[in-house]
């Protein structure tokens, strides 16, 4: 199961589609401004 917006994450790969784990503090899954 994907993480979704906003959801704690430590690596891209577990965000849905179209999110991706931001790379500073604090790490969560944010759009990747991609549709």
């Amino acid at each position: 199961e994907c993480k979704k917006l906003f959801g704690g994450c430590t690596t891209s790969s577990e965000c849905c589609a179209h999110l991706g784990c931001k790379q500073k503090w604090p790490f969560y899954c944010a759009w990747d401004w991609s549709f």
